[in-house]
């Protein structure tokens, strides 16, 4: 079997759909199948519209975990977001999915070569994968499994707006099947008329026994924290919508009320956005004290910070799951969240955890300062956390269902080649047109060829019957 992966950013990164796309890609490869993974050579997230984001440093084809993966080079232009911006108005579904002030531009992309048995797109809002993604599924007369991970936050939220785009729901109804990690996520997607019988619900999942075999003492040691002193900590990327803000100032407010002995230390592990960045720089030094930004941590590292914790806190509005509040519950560490997007239905709100609202800095204080104050009720909850995520949570039970869905997938799309009755649709690109029937896809040589593509790809598009540029 050959599968291809279409997805934003790979290994080394780390992100709960880089993470997840990690795992079950390495597991079909694991199991005889052979794994393309396409993706960018952006280690920062900025990379995708500033040239100052770190790149990866690793070949443009690897292998990673068994998988092949092949890495194609961000170009920048001037002005690219707003260029990216105006694009974005054009009323054509493929400009509209490639192109957004935050789209990177990436060259090559569409260029998969050979067919494929199955086609997995991932994450939103970069469409660009997820149509590229289905370029690939339509010419191989594959089925298209998209995973948007849909950052739903709550109603009115302009962060749910940028995933509810008409073209993004034109997008996922192309799909033969949509993998969900939440009922919120499969609700919404039903009240955009996609068929249940597509949809799959995939909670996310993790390895237990990796993440709970680190040492909190090696990890204040490695940072000065003193033992007896209370810790909060929040791992992944530290940006405005992951509440990192919020939590900044949770902290500092608590601070300025107990005793310097006694004052609450602020891990952060993960790389700072650059929002992140210049709104923590402006802050007074008090405000920053008693706050630890580490950067990235590897592996080993991230255990010991799960274990040298006394709360994890991640207030984000921009999470459709949450993998981190499985891995702190595995550690049975309470968890305080923002009541937004998928995560109400991860955090039970006074059971596994508390959620408060989203921006809401006074009750975020009074959610973590009520758990360091009360370590016997913290504890209640972590344990109550750990046991949910004991069984049936890793990445294996993930995959073997995501595996039994993707042969359910393919037998059905070949069932319904083998019948003839396959409808007859014609997708439009700007660079030419694919006509399917029941003979499979066949290029017919365009007429016209698209000047948006020409400008910012830089390709030279020629019209055959007449030599001129269109």
């Amino acid at each position: 079997m050959r599968i291809a992966w279409y997805v934003h950013r790979y290994f080394p990164c780390v992100g709960g759909s880089e993470n997840f796309v990690r795992a079950m890609a390495s597991r079909f490869a694991a199991e005889g199948a052979e794994v393309e993974v396409f993706t960018t050579d952006a280690l920062d997230l900025s990379r995708f519209v500033d040239p100052a984001g770190r790149a990866v440093e690793a070949p443009e084809i690897e292998l990673v975990d068994g998988v092949r993966v092949r890495r194609f080079s961000i170009k920048h232009m001037p002005a690219q977001r707003y260029l990216g911006k105006l694009l974005s108005f054009i009323p054509n579904q493929a400009i509209r999915c490639r192109h957004a002030s935050y789209m990177p531009i990436v060259p090559g992309l569409e260029s998969a070569e050979g067919r494929f048995d199955v086609v997995f797109g991932a994450c939103f809002p970069y469409t660009i994968f997820s149509f590229a993604a289905l370029k690939t599924a339509r010419a191989s007369n594959a089925p298209l499994a998209l995973v948007p991970f849909l950052h739903l936050a709550n109603p009115g939220d302009p962060v749910r707006a940028a995933y509810t785009k008409p073209h993004q729901i034109r997008l996922l109804k192309s799909a033969d099947g949509i993998a969900s990690p939440t009922n919120i996520e499969i609700e919404f997607h039903l009240q955009n008329g996609i068929p249940r019988e597509r949809i799959l619900h995939l909670p996310m999942g993790f390895d237990f026994d990796a993440t709970t075999r680190g040492d909190g003492a090696a990890f204040r040691k490695r940072y000065a924290i003193p033992l007896d002193r209370p810790v909060v900590g929040q791992l992944g990327a530290l940006d405005l919508n992951k509440g990192t803000n919020d939590l900044v100032a949770a902290i500092a407010r608590l601070n300025a009320k107990r005793s310097p002995e006694d004052a609450i230390e602020l891990v952060l592990a993960g790389s700072p956005t650059p929002r992140f960045r210049e709104h923590f720089a402006s802050l007074p030094d008090g405000e920053k004290k008693h706050v630890l930004t580490t950067g990235i941590l590897s592996n080993e590292h991230v255990c010991d910070f799960y274990k040298a914790i006394d709360v994890y806190a991640m207030p984000s509005r921009t999470d459709s799951f949450g993998i981190v509040f499985l891995e702190a519950w595995a550690n049975a560490k309470p968890v305080v969240a923002a009541a937004a997007g998928g995560v109400v239905e991860v955090v039970q709100d006074g059971e596994t955890g508390l959620l408060v609202p989203f921006g809401d800095v006074e009750k975020l204080a009074g959610a973590i300062g009520g758990l360091i104050d009360d370590p016997e009720r913290a504890c209640r909850l972590g344990r109550a956390g750990c046991r949910k995520v004991a069984t049936g949570c890793s990445w294996d039970d993930r995959f073997r269902t995501l595996a039994n869905w993707t042969a359910e997938l393919i037998d059905r799309k070949r069932a319904e080649s083998e019948r003839g009755d396959e409808r007859r649709t014609t997708i439009a690109y700007p660079s030419r047109r694919i006509d399917r029937g029941d003979s499979g896809a066949k290029d017919r040589t365009p007429t016209r060829r698209s000047l948006v593509d020409h400008i910012i790809y830089n390709r030279k598009y020629i019209d055959r019957s007449n030599k001129d540029f269109r």
